[in-house]
C-alpha cells in the first residue's frame, strides 16, 4: 500500500512538471499567444471601431486606431479620396477576421455612393497588428482599396447623357427656347442651363468640373440629378503626372429624365398677353391656378429677375377680408348682416379710414366688403374675433405653410395679432400679415373649389405636400361667394366689364411710411375652375390698375 501510494505521487508530480513545462512554452516560446492574452480587445472589435469610425467620417478616431498613419492624421488622405471620388455617402460592412502569427486580417465591403449617381460596391481588407497592447490597423493607402498605393490617387472620367427636359402639362418642352420666347417668365420657373463656375462644381462633387453644363435656378437646379443622369463613368488609378495605372470600375451612362410641370401653355399665354399690353410701367405679378387640384397653371412677370410671384412677399390690403369675412361667417355673421361703415374709427387710440374717407352709414356686410369697407372689417374683428381665432382662419387658407412645389417658394406669414390696434390693423390686410401672388391665388381659389389645397409646380416626380386639402364649412362658402361676386357687379371693380361668372376682391395695399404712402394694387378671384392673382406692385388703387390686367387675361382664354 504504501509503494502504491509514493508511485502515485510520482505520476502526478510527472503530469504538474508536465503541465508547468507547457505553461513556460507557451507563454515564453509562442509570442502570438502571449499577446493575445495580454492584448485588449480584439481584432474584430478593432477593425469594426475603425470601419464605423470611416463611415461616419469620424477621421481623429480612426487615426487613433490606426499606426503608421501619415504626420497630419488620416483626416487630409481620407478627405482628398472623398473629394477624388464625389463621396456622398459610404456604407462599410466588416466580413471575416483571421489571425495568424504576423498579426490579423480583416475583410470588408463597400458601398461608395457617388454624386454622379453610382455606387461603387468593392471588396477591401485590413491588416491588424497590436501596439501599446491594442489592436490596431496598420495603416496604408491599400486599407482604403487594396490596389492603392503611396503616390497614388482616384481620377475620374465622365461621358454625360443627354439631358432631361422640363415640360409643361401638354409635353410641351418649357426648356427650349422656343417656349421662352413666347413666355419669357417661363425661364423663371425652369431655370437655365449654363457652365459651371469652379465654387459649383466644387460643390456638386466630382465628377463635375468647372464648364461642365448644369442647372441655374428653378427646375433645372432643383432636379439636376434627375435631368442630368448619370454618366458614363471610368474610376481610375492615377500616378503622378496623371498617369493611368489602372482602371478599376466602369459605369454606363443612364439618360437623363424629363420634370413634367402642371404649367398649361394656353393659360400661361394668355396671362403673358395680358402683362404685356398692360398700360402700367410699374412691374406686374401673375400667377393662375387651378382650385380643383391646387396645380400652378400660369406664373408671368414683369420685369423678370427675382421670382416674385412665388417667393416675393407683400401687404394684402383688402384681399385679406376674405379670410377676417370668413373668420366672421364661422360666429354666425352673414352676407344680409347689418352692420355700420362710418369713414372712420377709433380703435385702441388709432384712428382708421376708409380709401378717400368714404362712409356708408347702416348696410350689410355684403355691401361692406363689395366696396372695401374698412372701419366695418375693424370692428367687426376687435369685437368678434381673437387673434386666435383669425389666425386659425388664415392657417385654413395656407398662411405659415411651407409649401413644396419643386422650386423655392413661399406662403403668406400670418402673426396672431396681442392687441386691438394690431386685430384692427390685420383685419383689413394692413397689420403684419404678408402674402403674394401665389398665396393670393390659392386664396381665392379655396372660395371656389370649397377647400384650400396646397398649391403643386412640379408632378412628375411630385413633391410630397406637407398637409392636406384644408375644407371650408358650407357657413363660410354660402358667406363669401355672393360676397366676392358682388365686386364685380356693384362694388369696387364693377366698372371694370369683366365675363360673366367672375368672382373677386380688390385691394389696396399701403406700405411705406409718410402721411400718403404709396400702394400695391391687387386683384384676385376666380371664374369656374381658375382662380387668379394680379398685383402691380406700387400700382396704386387694385380696381384701376390690376382689375383691367385680369379681365385682359380672362377674356384672352
Amino acid at each position: 500500500m504504501y509503494e502504491r501510494r509514493v508511485r502515485l505521487r510520482r505520476r502526478r508530480g510527472r503530469v504538474a512538471v508536465a503541465v508547468a513545462i507547457a505553461v513556460v512554452l507557451a507563454l515564453g516560446g509562442a509570442g502570438g499567444a502571449y499577446l493575445l492574452l495580454r492584448t485588449t480587445g480584439s481584432p474584430r472589435q478593432a477593425a469594426a471601431a475603425y470601419l464605423t469610425a470611416w463611415q461616419h467620417g469620424d477621421y481623429p478616431a480612426m487615426t487613433a486606431d490606426s499606426v503608421h498613419t501619415p504626420p497630419g492624421g488620416l483626416a487630409g488622405p481620407m478627405s482628398a479620396v472623398a473629394h477624388q471620388l464625389g463621396v456622398r455617402h459610404l456604407n462599410l460592412a466588416l466580413g471575416r477576421v483571421s489571425t495568424g502569427a504576423g498579426g490579423a486580417q480583416a475583410a470588408f465591403s463597400a458601398a461608395a455612393g457617388l454624386a454622379s449617381g453610382q455606387t461603387w460596391r468593392y471588396q477591401g481588407r485590413l491588416r491588424l497588428v497590436t501596439s501599446d497592447r491594442r489592436w490596431r490597423v496598420e495603416w496604408a493607402p491599400s486599407a482604403i482599396y487594396p490596389a492603392l498605393k503611396s503616390g497614388q490617387r482616384f481620377g475620374l472620367r465622365a461621358v454625360w447623357p443627354p439631358r432631361g427636359q422640363v415640360l409643361a402639362a401638354d409635353g410641351t418642352v418649357l426648356s427650349s427656347p422656343a417656349a421662352v420666347s413666347r413666355s419669357g417668365s417661363i425661364a423663371l420657373l425652369t431655370g437655365v442651363v449654363a457652365a459651371a463656375t469652379p465654387a459649383q462644381a466644387k460643390a456638386l462633387g466630382a465628377p463635375y468640373p468647372a464648364g461642365d453644363l448644369i442647372g441655374e435656378g428653378g427646375v433645372e437646379q432643383a432636379y439636376q440629378a434627375r435631368l442630368a443622369g448619370r454618366p458614363a463613368l471610368s474610376i481610375m488609378i492615377e500616378g503622378p503626372g496623371s498617369r493611368v495605372d489602372a482602371t478599376v470600375a466602369r459605369f454606363a451612362a443612364t439618360p437623363g429624365q424629363p420634370v413634367r410641370t402642371s404649367i398649361e401653355m394656353r393659360v400661361q399665354l394668355a396671362a403673358a398677353a395680358a402683362v404685356r399690353s398692360a398700360a402700367t410701367t410699374k412691374p406686374v405679378d401673375v400667377v393662375a391656378i387651378q382650385p380643383s387640384t391646387g396645380r400652378v397653371l400660369a406664373v408671368v412677370e414683369r420685369p423678370g429677375g427675382f421670382d416674385r410671384a412665388l417667393a416675393g412677399i407683400f401687404p394684402p390690403g383688402s384681399t385679406f377680408k376674405i379670410v377676417t369675412a370668413s373668420a366672421l361667417a364661422r360666429t354666425g355673421m352673414r352676407p344680409g348682416s347689418t352692420v355700420r361703415c362710418p369713414s372712420r374709427v377709433d380703435i385702441g387710440g388709432r384712428i382708421f379710414h376708409n380709401y378717400d374717407y368714404e362712409r356708408f352709414g347702416t348696410t350689410t356686410l355684403r355691401t361692406a366688403f363689395a366696396v372695401s369697407c374698412n372701419t366695418t372689417f375693424a370692428m367687426l374683428a376687435t369685437e368678434r374675433l381673437t387673434g386666435a381665432t383669425l389666425g386659425s382662419m388664415a392657417r385654413t387658407f395656407g398662411f405659415n405653410v411651407a409649401p413644396q412645389l419643386g422650386i423655392p417658394a413661399t406662403l403668406g406669414h400670418f402673426a396672431e395679432p396681442r392687441t386691438s390696434v394690431d386685430m384692427a390693423a390685420d383685419a383689413f390686410g394692413q397689420g403684419t400679415d404678408l402674402v403674394n401672388p401665389l398665396s393670393e391665388a390659392g386664396m381665392a381659389g379655396a372660395i371656389e373649389a370649397g377647400a384650400w389645397r396646397p398649391p403643386q409646380l412640379v408632378v412628375s416626380p411630385a413633391p410630397r405636400q406637407p398637409v392636406p386639402a384644408q375644407p371650408l364649412s358650407p357657413a363660410i362658402l354660402n358667406t363669401l361667394r355672393p360676397m366676392m361676386r358682388a365686386v364685380v357687379t356693384v362694388g369696387t371693380a364693377s366698372h371694370v366689364g369683366f365675363p360673366p361668372g367672375v368672382y373677386g376682391k380688390t385691394g389696396t395695399a399701403e406700405y411705406g411710411s409718410g402721411p400718403n404712402p404709396p400702394s400695391h394694387a391687387w386683384f384676385v378671384g376666380y371664374r369656374g375652375d381658375l382662380a387668379f392673382a394680379v398685383l402691380v406692385e406700387g400700382g396704386g388703387v387694385g380696381a384701376d390698375q390690376s382689375g383691367p390686367i385680369a379681365n385682359a387675361f380672362l377674356r384672352r382664354l
